[in-house]
């Protein structure tokens, strides 16, 4: 658990740095919204991925004496997963509320959501629903790279 514990704030610190860099670099404007986009969606894949291949691959050197079967790998991910939702979401927060209160409105006005009323909500449960949803497929797909018989 203190694999998926690392890994899971590990994440959800590079990705506040990720918006961080984004408001550092002038991307989170409505002028530069396409670009910001891909370069938000580039980023957060390959976080992502470097993320998945670290927790698993650790898990299974480290804590498992260098073997993990695809089932292990799928609940060290997973549980990962579900400690770094509130986390990351907690710090997604902090950057919309604090740091750049109009990047949630820009991002859902330009992407199609005309009432950015509840912009911060609507943006919090996108990354909700993201994270979710990308993190349950993530746990699927790297344990079967990371697995190792005795």
């Amino acid at each position: 658990m203190k694999t998926e514990i690392k890994w899971a704030v590990i994440a959800a610190v590079a990705l506040f740095i990720i918006l961080l860099a984004e408001k550092l670099f002038g991307l989170q404007t409505a002028e530069s919204y396409k670009t910001w986009v891909i370069v938000d969606l580039v980023l957060g894949f390959l976080l992502f991925i470097v993320v998945y291949l670290m927790v698993t691959r650790e898990k299974r050197d480290v804590d498992l004496g260098g073997v993990m079967s695809w089932s292990r790998g799928f609940w060290t991910a997973g549980i990962m997963t579900l400690i770094f939702i509130p986390l990351s979401t907690l710090l997604v927060y902090i950057f919309l509320k604090f740091i750049n209160p109009d990047a949630a409105a820009i991002l859902m006005t330009k992407g199609g959501d005309i009432s950015s009323k509840n912009a911060i909500n609507n943006y919090l449960y996108l990354h909700l629903i993201n994270a979710l949803f990308g993190g349950l497929v993530f746990s699927l797909i790297f344990p079967l790279f990371t697995r190792k018989s005795a």
